[in-house]
């Protein structure tokens, strides 16, 4: 087979989460067909719009506001199936299968939950994927279960974190060309950067409290800035800079740290995935519910977004050995696949039916 998949993921000049788990899916379904034809739709002012692996559509702004654009582009490409990540429109559903394009539609907060749930949208909808961990109460309510009978549709496929392909010697070449093969090191990321806290990058403060904590322990810090980071930080002894890193990297980086700092988005759930110990720091609304669900099952620690504070954090829990000693115990405890995976195995259950239907 060689499907022809369209992405249409929410894009924008602060977060990045949705435009990187369509590209490890995307790269999942090169995997599985290696002739497939895969498209984006991406707001030319990401950070990232320029560096897409696939062939991309650039647009003036979300796509979620510009059907205009997005419906040219399902009409160019006359795709098989049109994934929509926490963006898109009614209208956008409609002429996609107007078009021929089976609809997928991807949530991960509660917001874009709730969306998909929307009597409207599911009309449109062949399948709705919730990349929503089920031990973070991603279990359907009694509420959504009723819809669905009513109905008859979508269906509900659930995801558990989505993980870029890992390799052990590419992940050993990396560290090894970073100078911390075998060395302890702090790694602290906001994922795609573009957030800000009064006026100040929001990474700026994670790797200010990060680099406080080195100058006292002498752990060496990495801080990968992420694609959307516009800021200007003057630097500190002791952390190496890194500007964006393929999202395999940044998951090795996040493997092989003795700590990360990061954000409470799709980077913590990878931490998670990978049994990493976090401290995670919610930079976006929708961030701290997640947070405080894996604080509640000790799989994590939480900090308010404030340098001194996550500093502190860090250092309490540096000193606690045995503390971080438990949290590992707790995530080896934790049974998760690969959303990749998952993903793919929906897609293809879904063009067999389409192409039954032909």
């Amino acid at each position: 087979m060689a499907p022809r998949i369209l992405f249409i993921p929410a894009s924008g000049a602060d977060g990045a989460g949705e435009y990187f788990r369509c590209l490890a899916i995307a790269q999942g379904i090169c995997r599985r067909w290696p002739r497939a034809d895969i498209r984006f739709i991406v707001n030319r002012k990401a950070g990232y719009a320029n560096d897409v692996p696939f062939d991309s559509v650039l647009i003036d702004g979300t796509p979620t506001f510009n059907t205009a654009d997005v419906n040219r582009a399902i009409d160019a490409m006359q795709a098989d199936v049109a994934i929509f990540d926490s963006a898109g429109r009614v209208a956008q559903f409609a002429h996609a299968r107007r078009s021929g394009a089976a609809t997928v539609y991807i949530s991960s907060r509660p917001t874009a939950r709730w969306k998909g749930f929307r009597l409207r949208r599911m009309h449109y909808l062949e399948q709705h994927w919730l990349a929503w961990p089920r031990f973070l109460q991603g279990e359907l309510t009694r509420w959504e279960r009723i819809k669905l009978g009513l109905m008859g549709r979508p269906t509900i496929v659930f995801l558990d974190p989505v993980l870029p392909l890992r390799s052990v010697a590419r992940a050993d070449d990396f560290l090894r060309g970073l100078g911390f093969e075998g060395r302890p090191y702090l790694l602290v990321s906001a994922g795609a950067g573009g957030h800000q806290r009064s006026g100040v990058p929001v990474p700026e403060l994670l790797v200010a409290a990060a680099a406080m904590v080195g100058q006292t322990t002498g752990h060496p810090i990495v801080w990968v800035k992420g694609p959307n980071y516009r800021g200007n930080w003057h630097g500190a002894a002791g952390v190496m800079e890194l500007d964006a890193v393929a999202p395999s990297e940044l998951l090795d980086l996040v493997a092989h740290a003795l700590l990360a700092v990061v954000n409470g988005g799709s980077l913590l759930l990878q931490a998670l995935a990978v049994k990493t110990v976090c401290v995670a720091v919610p930079v976006a609304g929708d961030q701290a519910a997640r947070i405080d669900g894996c604080v509640r099952r000790g799989l994590a620690v939480g900090a308010p977004l404030d340098a001194e504070s996550i500093a502190a954090t860090i250092r309490a829990l540096l000193q606690e050995p045995g503390r971080m000693a438990v949290i590992r115990s707790r995530l080896q405890e934790l049974d998760l696949g690969n959303g990749v995976d998952q993903a793919v195995e929906a897609l293809a259950l879904l063009l067999w039916h389409k192409q039954k239907l032909r």
